[in-house]
């Protein structure tokens, strides 16, 4: 693996089912490799839940959460490629982005990718943000990193949601997974199974949970470097 990604920019983007094959070729073979050789970028990897409101996840690690604001980024932002128009118009509304800082991680990196990932995005009172965390990184993510089956368990905190339509929530946890059975295992529920957890479940508000399967591999910043580029106009 390449340098440690201390940040994290994560895009979720859907089109019509008679735009798919041509919106995962933009993505194969332009937008990411795009993004991916700016500075800052670690690896990229991309996810698809079906049963989410906005199907496809691009994640995207960075070095740290300042690369989305740096000149680089902003340039892609605002002055995109032909192909980069085109699908604006074909995803519209159908887009969310949000930049976050790493704040735990628990369990393996050497892994490569995993094919499943199970997200949680919640909100949580300001109040018990110190209760919070102290759970999250002393009992929660040390035991559910522990699940057989769960390769790795990060947790993040978002600077904010950009360019979409909802409320983004402001914490994110994702857990790496050997297959999407893991997370309902008897193991898994045992280990969600604490007082403490209970009382912290009770306070979440603003949740959403979703089931990913990786639908593209990392991408690393040096192969993205080294990618000829491809200008495709639509």
């Amino acid at each position: 693996m390449t340098q440690q990604a201390g940040g994290l920019i994560t895009v979720r983007l859907d089109v019509a089912p008679e735009h798919e094959a041509e919106f995962n070729d933009w993505y194969r073979l332009e937008h990411v490799p795009q993004l991916t050789a700016l500075p800052g970028f670690v690896r990229t990897r991309r996810y698809f839940c079906k049963n989410a409101d906005i199907r496809y996840l691009a994640w995207y690690e960075t070095a740290d959460e300042t690369v989305e604001a740096a000149a680089d980024f902003q340039h892609i932002v605002a002055s995109p490629t032909p192909w980069s128009l085109r699908m604006r118009t074909l995803y519209g509304d159908k887009r969310e982005r949000m930049n976050f800082k790493l704040m735990r991680e628990v369990g393996q990196t050497d892994f490569g990718d995993a094919p499943w990932m199970y997200i949680v995005h919640t909100d949580i009172p300001d109040h018990i943000v110190d209760e919070y965390n102290a759970w999250y990184d002393n009992e929660h993510l040390p035991r559910c990193a522990a699940i057989p089956g769960v390769l790795r368990a990060r947790r993040y905190a978002s600077n904010g949601i950009l360019g979409g339509t909802s409320d983004g929530p402001k914490y994110l946890t994702a857990y790496e997974m050997t297959g999407p059975d893991v997370w309902e295992s008897p193991a898994a529920l045992q280990a969600r199974k604490t007082p403490w957890t209970e009382k912290m479940r009770s306070l979440f508000s603003n949740t959403r949970r979703a089931l990913y399967q990786l639908v593209a591999p990392a991408l690393e910043h040096t192969q993205a470097l080294a990618m000829p580029r491809i200008t495709v106009k639509k």
